[in-house]
This record gives C-alpha cells, sequence and structure tokens, in this order.
C-alpha cells in the first residue's frame, strides 16, 4: 500500500485528506489560528523573547537613543521634583529664619507665604529686623493685601529676601548676613470681638491700610513710638483689618487695638503706644484735629534734626 503523503490521483487524495490524520491536523491549525487572533500569544512570545535577550542585544541605533535619553530626563525630573518637595515641607515646618536659611544650599532659595515670614520676622531681635525691612512698611502693604509671598535664597553666605506680590512682582528687597538672624521670643495679647463692641475706640476707628500708610510716611523713631511691640502685631495669626485708637492716656499711653481677620473670626490684638507719637499718625487720618502742646515741641525737634 502506497503512503498517505503519495497520493497517485485527486480522489485518493481527498480519501486521505478527510481521514482522521488529515482531520486532526486541521483541527489543530484551526485552532492554533484563532487563538492567535483572540489572544496574540505570538506576539506576547516574541515580547517576551526580546526583553530577555535585550541585554544581550548591541545598544545602538535612533530610537535606542532616544528612550536612553527620555528615561534619563524622567529621572532626573523625579530626583528634582522630590527635592522640591523635600525643601517646600522644610521651609514649611522652620520655626525661625535661622533655621529656614540653615536648610539651604548656597545658590538654593525657597518660596514661603507672608503669614509665615511674618511669624518667623517677628522672632528677630528688633535691632536686626527694622534693618531688614520697615515693619511699618510690612504692615501696610499686608493690610493692602498686596503681598502674598517671601522668596528667601542662600549665596555665598549672604540671604536674599524678596517680599512678592501673587503675580512675583518684586514689593522690596533686602539682604542680610545668615549670622544675624537669631532666634527669640515675642508675646502678644488678644481679645476677642470687634473694635465697634469697645467703647472706647469709638469715632477713632480707620482701615488698616490707612493707618499703617499714614505712620510708614513718619520717622522711625515715631513709628516705634505707635508700635512699641512690633514682634506682637507681625507674629499675630490673620491680616488687620482695621486699627482703633482708643481716647485714654495712662503714664503717657494710649491703648491701640488691631482688628485682626483670622480663619477662626474676628479677634483684636491689644496694645500700647506713646501719646505724643499715636497724635502724630491722627493728625495725618484727621487734619483737622486740634493742635497740642507738644506738637510745637515735635516740630522743633524735627526742624533740629534736619540738615
Amino acid at each position: 500500500m502506497p503512503a498517505w503523503s503519495q497520493s497517485n490521483d485527486v480522489r485518493s487524495w481527498m480519501v486521505q485528506g478527510i481521514s482522521l490524520r488529515g482531520v486532526s491536523v486541521l483541527l489543530v491549525l484551526l485552532a492554533l489560528l484563532i487563538s492567535e487572533l483572540r489572544f496574540s500569544w505570538l506576539e506576547i512570545l516574541a515580547g517576551h523573547y526580546l526583553a530577555v535577550t535585550n541585554a544581550h542585544r548591541p545598544e545602538s541605533g535612533a530610537v535606542w537613543e532616544q528612550g536612553r535619553l527620555k528615561q534619563a530626563a524622567t529621572q532626573t525630573l523625579e530626583q528634582m521634583v522630590t527635592q522640591q518637595l523635600t525643601e517646600r515641607r522644610e521651609a514649611r515646618e522652620a520655626t525661625s529664619l535661622t533655621e529656614l536659611v540653615d536648610g539651604l544650599d548656597s545658590g538654593q532659595g525657597t518660596m514661603i507665604s507672608a503669614e509665615q515670614f511674618k511669624g518667623l520676622y517677628a522672632k528677630i531681635p528688633e535691632s536686626v529686623s527694622r534693618a531688614l525691612f520697615s515693619p511699618m512698611f510690612m504692615l501696610r502693604i499686608l493690610a493692602e493685601k498686596s503681598w502674598d509671598r517671601v522668596y528667601v535664597e542662600k549665596e555665598n553666605g549672604q540671604v536674599g529676601i524678596y517680599l512678592l506680590d501673587s503675580n512675583n512682582n518684586v514689593l522690596s528687597y533686602t539682604t542680610a548676613n545668615g549670622q544675624q538672624l537669631t532666634a527669640t521670643v515675642a508675646g502678644r495679647h488678644f481679645v476677642k470681638g470687634r473694635l465697634e463692641d469697645h467703647a472706647e475706640f469709638e469715632g477713632r476707628i480707620y482701615p488698616a491700610d490707612r493707618f499703617f500708610m499714614a505712620l510708614d510716611t513718619l520717622s522711625t523713631e515715631t513709628q516705634a513710638g505707635v508700635i512699641l511691640r512690633t514682634d506682637a502685631l507681625l507674629t499675630a495669626e490673620g491680616r488687620p483689618l482695621r486699627v482703633g485708637i482708643s481716647d485714654e492716656v495712662k503714664a503717657d499711653l494710649i491703648r491701640i487695638g488691631v482688628e485682626m481677620e483670622t480663619p477662626q473670626g474676628t479677634t483684636i490684638l491689644l496694645m500700647e503706644g506713646k501719646e505724643w507719637a499715636v497724635w502724630q499718625v491722627r493728625k495725618l487720618l484727621e487734619p483737622r484735629l486740634p493742635k497740642r502742646s507738644y506738637d510745637k515741641t515735635f516740630s522743633k525737634q524735627r526742624l533740629y534734626r534736619e540738615p
């Protein structure tokens, strides 16, 4: 009998093809084709093979080079993002300007909120803090809602501090030696409510931006006489809304109330200022106020000091 693969005519070939062996081969081929169309196992096997043998193939070609550069750039970007997030977290957790600056490498900087900076600023000794920025200027731009953030950078042992608005425009800039930013402690005294709730401020309540703008035009000596504790005001949470001046004088001191807008509600920070200095601010806010005896003395002092 001749072999199955050696058919002599078409009829014999068809008879042998419909046999069990031929049908089995056809079904196996059909099953392989359907499984490939459904599961793409040939592509998967080829992919696994290429992945396993990838390390042994030559690393060359434009496509490989582009992939390598993309991978390297992604890793570098991830490292930069991680480093920036770490620096921002450390900056937010800093309890003093010294700690914040010490966390920066030379040539690096960090951005913090105006709220955080004024708290750190108030912990610096007053003799140093006034040399950085005028407290009245800071309170003025805070009341005007123009001050939004602060950028601090470290370069060759010097610290640069930029007061910025929401569009990153520089409102003021200064430099300082990192060793000068020494920490200290500041206190404060709050009461709940609004200025209208206290009769002593009736008729002498002014918008905070107007008050601090007027105060910013006076001499440093007068500013220090009006706000004896700028550290307490700058470390206070929130934004100043209005300022009230008491009508009671005790030992040449007048009580000043600063109404603050805080997340917990409206509170009043109570401070004291020297009567003669507070009167100079009131004259700018209310030009029609009658003159007092020390107005002449104050004018003579200014004429004597000015060249």
